[in-house]
């Protein structure tokens, strides 16, 4: 049956998973990078035809320069922002107003040229006061002239903006000032009234003393109402464990200029009162029965000591309850005191708020008539300089001033924007060899990662194999391997079969499978059966794959009959069995090919060979033929205990590996879980395999008897 959904990555993966991401993207480039270079040459190529099949330009160039500034030490000299003066000047440069102007220039200084589009452009040099400005069009002659009819025309434009400038400032400033000084004439009227009816020192002197009065009246209010709340939560016994409380001073009895003494906390009582009485009864009525106590441990309860104790404690008893209900009347009386109190002092605090309100409400308005006044006389001596000096700057122009430096050059040929063109070119073929990649890459359903794999498949991952990085075939594990992330993942994937979750009796044949061929499913097998011999488990390694079979050249055995002999009846299976190189590892190779496997495999003889095979090895593996590639592999996994179901990364296709496990499933076939095959170490995701150097200590001989042990220990027959 299908093994459960594992739980999906949760967010806190997202990064891992968007650098995985990442990473198949870039295997995606190295593998198909001709595809943007393709389109690349291709966008540079148009963009070249256009640009060549463009008529030639023509481009004048001129320069413009910041002049020397007379500096005048006036306020109101006419000036542009100085912290943006160089890109306003660029804008002027290139406004519509003064580019019209320069058109009816050229058209009346020179009437025999026809008129073309001119491209202008004004750009500063760095870390200087000069202007580079570029005309390009499609006649010299015209170029030429309209970029030195531009310069006069800036100009001009300056000039004039700085007189009509200055003009109409004189005449707004003079509204302005008019304005103010009749302002300031009612405000200082309006002050003066203000302080024929009020005595401003006394306002201030007495705001003053009436907050620092309404302070203290909050403060002891605040003392008399949690004193307020401490009487009404608390019961008798709790008041009393407070402790003895001083004499309170009422309400409103300090005078304005003295602060109120804050209420001391808890219960005023004495030793004659009834809160005494009641303190006593109790103390009488402890000592009572702890003398009973002393005397019930030698005398029976009806003996006349301990009748008379009894009687004197419900004597006791019964006055203790008149002296609470007298204690909690005088509570009773106490908390009614606080509470008039409080009334009295809330009152108080009213009327104090109500005048310190009214004298600072009083002394705001005297305070805003104030300010109102100094700030129009400050608006009004400020007025009055500004008039001087715009003056003095209509007589004396002090400005920034930009003069021509050099005239407009003689124009050239040109081809305008050749580089931005190729940019686009460049850009635009990038943008679609990406698509093409992106596009590519949706239609591939390849797997690239266990995140991945996660992603389509819920089955189990029993281990994964890193990609050796070696040309031609894998060479097949040694004892000492000095491939140690290499050899520790078959360890693992041991381990995981070791320690598998079942039911029932353990799993002891083994079938290996993939989807396609070329996933590694026969190097797989190999290497498992000698991990599992290095364990100290006998293993048995079948080469089932009938046709295409490759366990003979791998171990370089020289036997040439075996497993397809053996299904056939022409030999017993224990004559063609291989020892090894490695101790406890035998091998059954395949013999010659067969064209019907499927056939012998569904016969009765191949489940009595299985089961005495079965009975002569602690583990037996068997390297199958590929599911999609004949029907081999389905007639004899429902043979065996357990599938193990091949995939190989960044080869096989989800769409492949899916329909594979499904012909397994309805064959009935047990497919404990998966192994991935040529896993990309580098990935984030990997980082079981970050350690390599933890590796390189060899495993002691005790550790693979333990091993062993374990093995023997959970062995059970089919």
């Amino acid at each position: 049956m299908q093994p459960p959904t594992p739980d999906r990555p949760s967010s806190a993966s997202w990064s891992t998973s968007f650098i995985t991401r990442l990473h198949r993207y870039r295997a995606l480039l190295l593998r198909r990078w001709w595809i943007p270079l393709l389109t690349i040459c291709l966008g540079l190529f148009v963009q070249s035809w256009l640009i060549y099949q463009t008529p030639p330009s023509f481009l004048s160039t001129a320069k413009m320069m910041l002049a020397g500034k007379l500096n005048i030490n006036q306020n109101a000299v006419y000036s542009e922002d100085s912290v943006n003066f160089y890109g306003t000047q660029i804008q002027l440069m290139q406004s519509a107003e003064v580019r019209r102007s320069a058109e009816s220039l050229v058209h009346s200084t020179h009437p025999e040229l026809p008129p073309v589009r001119v491209d202008l452009s004004v750009a500063q040099k760095p870390r200087t006061s000069i202007f580079d400005l570029q005309a390009i069009g499609s006649t010299p002659e015209y170029t030429q002239a309209y970029l030195n009819a531009v310069m006069q025309k800036y100009l001009d434009f300056k000039k004039g903006m700085r007189e009509d400038q200055g003009h109409n400032v004189t005449t707004a400033i003079t509204e302005q000032l008019i304005q103010v000084e009749k302002d300031l004439r009612n405000g200082e009227d309006e002050m003066l009234e203000f302080q024929k009816q009020n005595n401003i020192g006394f306002i201030q002197e007495e705001g003053n003393s009436a907050a620092a009065y309404l302070v203290k009246l909050n403060q002891q209010y605040a003392s008399l109402k949690t004193e307020y709340e401490l009487l009404e939560k608390l019961d008798l016994d709790q008041n009393l464990d407070r402790g003895p409380a001083s004499n309170k001073p009422e309400a409103g009895a300090s005078p304005a200029g003295e602060a109120p003494q804050p209420p001391q906390q808890g219960m005023p009582f004495s030793d004659i009162g009834p809160e005494g009485d009641y303190l006593k009864a109790k103390q009488n009525v402890q000592l009572l029965k702890a003398e009973r106590d002393t005397l019930s441990r030698d005398l029976r309860p009806k003996h006349p000591k301990i009748i008379k104790l009894n009687d004197e404690i419900a004597k006791q008893e019964n006055l203790i309850k008149l002296f609470r209900a007298d204690a909690v009347e005088k509570l009773s009386t106490r908390r009614n005191s606080i509470g008039k109190q409080m009334e009295n002092l809330q009152a108080n605090i009213k009327e104090w708020e109500t005048k310190a309100l009214d004298l600072s409400q009083r002394l705001a308005l005297f305070n805003r008539l104030k300010g109102k006044v100094d700030r129009l006389k400050t608006l009004y001596d400020r007025l009055s300089n500004s008039v001087k000096d715009v003056g003095v700057s209509q007589v004396v122009d002090g400005g920034d001033q930009v003069s021509i430096m050099e005239m407009a050059t003689t124009p050239s040929s040109v081809r305008p924007g050749l580089l931005k063109s190729l940019l686009i070119g460049l850009g635009c073929g990038a943008f679609a060899g990406i698509a093409i990649l992106l596009l590519l890459d949706r239609i591939d359903d390849r797997m690239a990662s266990f995140g991945e794999f996660q992603h389509h498949f819920s089955e189990n991952v029993l281990g994964q194999i890193p990609r050796e990085k070696t040309k031609g075939k894998v060479s097949l594990l040694q004892p000492d391997d000095a491939r140690h992330i290499f050899a520790e993942s078959y360890r693992n994937i041991r381990s995981s079969i070791f320690f598998m979750p079942y039911e029932g009796p353990r799993p002891k044949t083994l079938l290996i499978t993939s989807a396609v061929p070329n996933e590694g499913k026969s190097t797989i097998s190999a290497n498992l059966a000698i991990t599992f011999a290095l364990s100290g488990a006998r293993t048995l390694l079948i080469d089932g794959d009938l046709r295409r079979g490759a366990q003979r050249e791998a171990f370089d055995l020289s036997s040439k009959i075996g497993f397809s002999e053996v299904l056939k009846g022409e030999v017993n299976w224990q004559e063609v069995i291989v020892p090894t190189a490695y101790p406890s590892l035998f091998v059954l190779p395949r013999g010659k090919t067969l064209s019907q496997p499927s056939e012998h495999l569904l016969r009765d003889t191949t489940d009595r060979l299985l089961q005495e095979i079965y009975n002569h090895y602690d583990y037996i593996i068997i390297d199958s033929s590929p599911v999609l590639a004949a029907d081999d592999t389905t007639s004899l996994a429902p043979k065996i205990d357990a599938t193990l179901f091949v995939v190989r990364l960044s080869y096989t296709s989800a769409r492949l590996t899916k329909k594979s496990l499904e012909l397994l499933y309805n064959r009935q076939v047990n497919v404990p879980g998966v192994i991935l095959n040529y896993v990309d170490t580098s990935l984030p995701e990997y980082y079981y395999y970050q350690y390599s150097e933890y590796y390189n200590t060899p495993v002691p001989d005790e550790d693979r008897h333990g091993v062993a042990a374990l093995q023997n220990g959970n062995r059970a027959p089919s």
